[in-house]
């Protein structure tokens, strides 16, 4: 089991990477976009990192957790993660159409 968790917990670690990427690009658009705009993605970035350093911090929990608890706080984790990613695709999409327009 303690392989399982170990790959497990790797992999994640290798989402909120390339989540973090991903974070990266749109803080770079939004010190392109129009004053609104910036400051709406602003605000959804801020909750945005506020929701990784929950998804870390039960991680860590995970990292720290013996056998009989792993599983309780991988579905947490997996939660944690879902909503996380489904924010930012969220936040993405909402302000495709706008940076569309800006980079013609």
């Amino acid at each position: 089991m303690g392989e399982i968790k170990e790959a497990y917990i790797e992999e994640l670690e290798q989402r909120l990477s390339d989540w973090w990427v991903e974070m990266s690009e749109l803080e770079i658009r939004m010190k392109k976009a129009d004053v609104d705009t910036g400051h709406q993605l602003f605000m959804q970035i801020q909750a945005l990192r506020q929701q990784r350093d929950e998804t870390k911090a039960i991680l860590q929990t995970l990292r720290e957790s013996d056998h009989s608890e792993w599983q309780s706080i991988k579905e947490k984790l997996e939660k944690a993660w879902l909503e996380l990613r489904s924010g930012l695709d969220n936040m993405a999409r909402g302000f495709a159409r706008e940076w569309d327009e800006s980079d013609k």
